[in-house]
């Protein structure tokens, strides 16, 4: 039996084997190749995550999330204030509020007088340790948060920073904010020291693109951390300024602003009393006295204060936008024409008082519209009080009646006044009438005293403290002589002093003074005090009196007398440094003298 014989396996050569992985590894290779484009393909595709510093067009987190559940506080902690009674006015009024816009915006709404707080806008916890922004009269130096809280030895301080800080991380936030504190320790340990949250901004913050709530919430709850750890307090009060969302509650906020409006800002300050934190005044009994007397270091500008860095500007030019940036137009021409567009003006006088403001037939101490035209245009005018006048507007305007249209903005401005005085003396020197003039108020000024005779200004006499007349250049007459002090159109009446000036054959000479309770008044405004004085003179006998009687209120004083005699009589001469002015008092009878002068002699011999 014969087997059948199969054919040999033929077994591949190396040079085949090497071909065969060679040809394995490109098509992989291939493969690969493919496969990378088409992702890179579908990814160009697509559009391009919103980075961290983004935001959609409302304003609006880019993540859509819901912010309600990312604030979270330990309410627990020793550091936290809870709620109080409410603690009232005396408790506000002693408290120092240091900070940015916010607390600027305090004193601008006329919740807080001048005295209350040291703030910029802008400003953020590096600057507020480093930079010299808080001034004070009669000083021409300029101190640093810490410096100024040394010399204004508050009894407690609320310390509100962080909204211009959001471009540093939590860490580097928490170390600037902890030397700033340490240093308002060092400069007055007897301060309680109560650290304010970040004001929460509104989900529509679209104006301001680069703030971030959940920062802002992050910052907050590292400040707690930071109080426990320094032994301070923690006023929470973002918990009433925020809605349900997380976000600031939109009703204390402009649409697209981050800053408060003056309902947010009253909530703050009830929330402020009613989680007070009372305790016993660890001041020294000498600090209480001797404190200096703050001024405004800069022209304040509320506007600014309320209004958005343009929005053209690239987030990646500026690291860390400030709340103070330039000014932009953020409605569009024809967004500025929808009557539903409405902007917030406010006009207001300084808490301090001094005046009232006049808008059509709108008058009072604040004065507020809601524009929903913007082309409207509203005239304000402020109007000093008795013994007051005009400084300044706080956006720098000088003009006391200003006119704003074409609003693209809210305003909130405050009329600055100051309180001068001018009194006017008179007394008889030997043969003369001397009359002084005392000016008082820091915007008082010698050059702008102006004297007046029965209505008539003396202007021989402009700008002159002191005025000596010569009796016998008087001719018979009463003159009625006050004196104005005046600064940026606004001015000032002294009180007014009344001359008679009789001759005939009694012999006398007297002169008399008194000081009624009621004010006179000339010009815009009255002194405090008003002068009589009146002088009969004769040159025909041999004795001559002089009496001075003064009265204020129920009260009077008499004093000086003199009489003299002669057997002679002679022609009267005289002697004057004061030409200009007696030429007016001789010349008519109602034009008196009632200037600065130099001293005045007056001779007079009867026979």
């Amino acid at each position: 039996m014969s087997r059948k014989k199969q054919p040999d396996k033929q077994t591949m050569t190396p040079m085949q084997k090497q071909a065969v992985l060679v040809c394995v590894i490109c098509a992989l290779a291939a493969l690969l190749t493919i496969g990378i484009t088409l992702t890179l393909l579908k990814k160009g595709k697509e559009p391009a995550a919103p980075s961290v510093s983004e935001s959609t067009a409302d304003g609006t987190d880019p993540s859509g999330e819901n912010l309600a559940g990312h604030y979270q506080i330990n309410n627990t902690s020793a550091a936290l204030l809870t709620e109080t009674d409410d603690a009232g006015e005396d408790y506000l009024n002693q408290v120092l509020f240091l900070g940015d816009s916010n607390t600027v915006r305090l004193y601008n709404n006329g919740l807080i007088s001048l005295q209350q707080f040291c703030a910029k806008e802008g400003i953020g916890t590096q600057a507020a340790l480093n930079d010299g922004i808080v001034t004070f009269k009669n000083d021409n130096n300029q101190y640093t948060i810490p410096e100024a809280v040394a010399k204004m030895k508050p009894r407690r301080i609320v310390m509100t920073f962080g909204t211009n800080d959001t471009g540093m991380d939590v860490e580097d936030f928490i170390a600037h904010y902890t030397a700033l504190v340490q240093a308002v320790q060092s400069a007055y340990p007897y301060a309680d020291i109560i650290i304010n949250t970040v004001p929460p901004i509104p989900e529509d913050h679209s104006n301001y693109p680069h703030m971030d709530q959940a920062k802002i919430d992050d910052f907050n709850m590292a400040l707690l951390s930071m109080c426990e750890q320094l032994n301070l307090k923690f006023l929470n009060s973002a918990e009433t300024l925020k809605g349900d969302d997380g976000y600031g509650n939109a009703e204390y906020y402009t649409n697209g602003d981050i800053h408060l409006k003056t309902v947010g800002l009253k909530a703050v300050l009830t929330y402020i009393r009613t989680h007070a934190y009372n305790t016993e005044d660890r001041r020294p009994a000498g600090d209480l006295t001797g404190i200096p007397t703050r001024t405004l270091e800069y022209v304040s500008n509320p506007s600014s204060a309320v209004q958005a860095p343009s929005s053209s500007v690239p987030a990646s030019e500026s690291t860390a936008p400030s709340e103070s940036a330039s000014s932009s137009e953020s409605t569009s021409s024809s967004e500025s024409k929808d009557s539903a567009v409405q902007y917030e003006v406010r006009y207001q006088v300084e808490k301090s008082g001094g005046g009232s403001l006049s808008c059509g037939g709108d008058s009072g101490k604040s004065l507020s519209y809601k524009i929903t035209d913007p082309a409207k245009s509203l005239t304000v005018t402020a109007v000093p009080a008795d013994g007051y006048v005009f400084v300044k507007w706080s956006d720098g305007k000088t003009d006391k009646t200003r006119s704003d249209t074409n609003f693209t903005q809210n305003l909130d401005v405050t009329a600055v006044f100051a309180a001068l005085s001018v009194k006017i003396s008179g007394e008889r020197r030997g043969e003369s009438v001397v009359f002084q003039a005392s000016v008082s108020g820091k915007y008082g000024s010698a050059d702008s005293i102006r004297w007046y005779s029965n209505g008539t200004e003396v202007t021989a006499a402009a700008g002159q403290s002191k005025v000596t007349i010569p009796i016998t250049n008087m001719t018979e007459a009463t003159y009625k002589v006050h004196a104005t002090v005046s600064y940026n159109g606004s001015s000032v009446s002294s009180n007014t002093l009344t001359i008679t000036v009789v001759s005939g054959s009694s012999g006398s000479s007297s002169s008399s003074s008194s000081h009624p309770a009621s004010s006179a008044s000339s010009g815009t405004s009255s002194g405090s005090t008003s002068e009589s004085t009146s002088s009969s003179v004769s040159h025909e006998t041999a004795s001559s009196s002089e009496s001075t009687s003064h009265s204020s209120g129920s009260s009077s004083h008499s004093s000086s007398s003199e009489s003299s005699s002669s057997s002679k009589a002679e022609s009267a001469k005289e002697e004057s440094n004061s030409e200009s002015v007696n030429e007016a008092a001789s010349s008519s009878q109602s034009e008196a003298a009632s200037s600065e002068a130099s001293a005045s002699k007056e001779e007079s011999k009867a026979e």
